[in-house]
């Protein structure tokens, strides 16, 4: 009996012991808590825990939220002082021409799902500023700091605008990127922004669709890009011709080796889509017809040949030459007795 209440007294000294170190622990991290988030929102929510009641903190992200990892190259700190809130036309204002960038805004004429169009000025000739918003965009949603994950789609455009121009597309002029925002070349007359190609009067609409199918062609074949989103919404029409914009979504098939049939399979799928869009609004508006497969070929070529990668037997032997149930083994040396045998 002594024996059994010595080992009782000892287990009950020792959960003691447990249950004061692990209040003690309880107490630092809740001071840590405290000391991380001293100027955060804090809101008191009672949440049971191991049959014990505990407040836990919980915190709006920083305005101010620090960025540790970053390429110095495409991402300036400095810039709108790492904010994550949305930055307002003012604060766009101040700091390009604090940076230099631009003279000074002048008025915003476009606004999309992710970014603003705003026109500026640099010493009296127009330029284009399309911002990247932070919070208020289709991926408000998405984890991590948005200033990073803006600066990371302004990028995307940026380096896909130079490549289109440099194959010779219609494209507008890249000539600046800083963290979520793009200075680029304005496109119009006299402070006039050209019409989206819904808004525009075509006057010769066959034309226009012919030179459009050869921006696709040029696309596709030298800048080895798909643009994703092609449509009379991303088509402007400046002086009676095309000039394609919004390219941040814009897939790139360089990388893409004959090896990946899944993902050549689903680029063209997309390069349909797109050729679809367009043709459906010429339809639509100008009662224009086109054959799908010959304005598909012309744009892809022979990898329009590739799209199929499941085959049947009698389509394999067929297309190398074979009768369907003639043996393939023809060697004598790899017979198909051999083989067997």
């Amino acid at each position: 009996m002594v024996q059994a209440k010595n080992k009782q007294d000892k287990l009950l000294k020792k959960n003691q012991e447990k249950e004061d170190d692990s209040s003690a622990g309880s107490l630092q991290e809740d001071q840590l808590r405290a000391d991380d988030l001293e100027n955060a929102e804090r809101v008191k929510v009672s949440q049971k825990i191991k049959g014990t009641k505990r407040l836990t903190q919980t915190a709006e992200r920083d305005p101010k939220e620090a960025v540790t990892k970053f390429d110095r190259h495409t991402f300036d700190p400095g810039f709108l002082q790492m904010t994550t809130k949305e930055v307002t036309y003012k604060q766009l204002r101040d700091e390009l021409k604090k940076y230099g960038i631009i003279s000074d805004l002048v008025a915003e004429v476009n606004a999309g799902k992710e970014a603003t169009i705003l026109v500026a000025h640099l010493r009296g000739a127009p330029l284009i500023v399309k911002a990247f918003r932070l919070q208020n965009t289709c991926h408000s949603r998405a984890k991590g700091n948005p200033q990073m994950r803006a600066s990371n789609i302004a990028q995307n455009e940026y380096d896909r605008l130079t490549r289109a121009f440099n194959a010779g597309m219609r494209v507008p002029t890249a000539a600046r990127k800083i963290n979520n925002v793009i200075i680029m070349s304005f496109i119009g007359t006299d402070w006039e922004p050209a019409p989206q190609l819904r808004n525009a009067i075509i006057e010769e609409p066959e034309e226009v669709f012919d030179e459009i199918i050869e921006q696709l062609r040029i696309m596709y074949r030298k800048a080895k890009l798909i643009h994703g989103d092609f449509s009379e919404y991303n088509i402007l029409l400046h002086k009676g011709k095309p000039v394609i914009i919004d390219f941040p979504q814009a897939i790139d098939i360089s990388l893409v080796t004959a090896r990946y049939t899944h993902i050549r399979k689903r680029n063209l799928q997309v390069l349909q889509k797109d050729i679809e869009t367009i043709g459906k609004f010429f339809e639509k508006e100008y009662n224009l017809t086109y054959e799908f497969d010959e304005v598909y070929r012309y744009i892809a070529g022979t990898d329009t040949d590739q799209e199929k990668v499941d085959y049947s037997i009698e389509e394999i032997e067929k297309m190398i030459g074979l009768k369907t149930g003639q043996p393939v083994f023809r060697d004598k040396a790899i017979s198909s007795e051999n083989y067997q045998r």
